[in-house]
């Protein structure tokens, strides 16, 4: 025992040791949302085939017990942002003929667990998962895949829809003022109706991406077929091998909490006090917020 506790401070020792140049991104969890709209691109001379098959890998390799993808809470529960996530990595799997029983676990999970995440947020819609929500059900649809809620989350479901129309009618009637950017964010989600591709074009940061966003650059890609787009995504597909996070670059203030989350959750927290303590200090000093994009998904 006395051996066993000697061997986990030495490795903390060894953690607390790293150079400051090491990758602070070793901490930020895969966003399996975006990485199932990689998975989702088709190959731009095979199209059978997917661009990115180690993200389609990733989804295969990738499914929690009780058969969600997606975020989970310190006790290892899913959490709200888990249901688009599960649904989206379902297409995925669908579009590319695959993972079978894995859709039907999938299937499972949202019947036994639906009604009960969508009551969060049954009073108070945010703005994401009003946008998100409804149009991966809708996604879920066009590539034939039935996606059953309970009957007691119809109800809820539909109260999310008016939400969705309502912030989309307020953005319509804003134009291109201070909300529109921000919409563009959640680009895979919108009616293909509501953007163009000169919008889209217009909109691209100057590494090729959509605000940073990996699911809203892999829409981009697959309607306009932008090459400084693709090479955004080729760049992703190179720097995260094993699932893309939910914004690249990222904040690094958001990174910061990423780590101490990790730390937490891995149950460390009370060896690294101090380095908790410098980060959150160095958060809060940074008030306010970078103004670079971290949109939940």
């Amino acid at each position: 025992m006395e051996s066993s506790l000697s061997s986990i401070q030495t490795r903390v020792e060894n953690i607390k040791g790293f150079s400051s140049n090491f990758d602070m991104y070793l901490f930020v969890n895969p966003s399996a949302y975006d990485t199932a709209w990689l998975a989702i691109i088709p190959d731009s001379k095979y199209p059978s085939q997917p661009m990115f098959k180690s993200y389609l890998d990733w989804l295969l390799n990738n499914q929690n017990l009780e058969g969600f993808w997606g975020e989970s809470d310190t006790f290892g529960k899913p959490t709200i942002q888990a249901l688009s996530a599960t649904i989206v990595s379902m297409v995925a799997l669908k579009k590319w003929k695959t993972g079978a029983s894995m859709i039907q676990k999938g299937m499972s999970f949202i019947d036994a667990n639906g009604e009960k995440l969508l009551n969060e947020v049954k009073e108070n819609c945010p703005l994401w998962f009003a946008i998100v929500f409804p149009a991966t059900l809708e996604l879920a649809e066009e590539i034939g895949l039935e996606v059953a809620f309970p009957e007691a989350a119809l109800e809820i479901i539909s109260y999310i829809s008016r939400c969705r129309e309502s912030y989309l009618n307020k953005e319509e009637a804003v134009g291109n003022l201070h909300y529109y950017p921000q919409l563009l964010s959640y680009l895979e989600a919108l009616p293909r109706c509501y953007v163009s591709e000169e919008d889209i074009s217009n909109n691209l940061s100057k590494d090729g991406s959509m605000f940073q966003s990996p699911s809203a650059s892999a829409k981009a890609f697959m309607v306009t077929g932008n090459q400084e787009c693709l090479t955004y995504l080729q760049s992703l597909a190179q720097k995260f091998p094993n699932g893309v996070p939910q914004a690249y670059p990222m904040d690094e203030d958001h990174i910061k909490l990423c780590i101490v989350n990790q730390l937490q959750k891995l149950g460390l927290g009370e060896n690294f006090v101090g380095e908790i303590e410098v980060l959150l200090a160095e958060v809060y000093r940074s008030k306010p917020f970078s103004k670079s994009p971290i949109w939940i998904k």
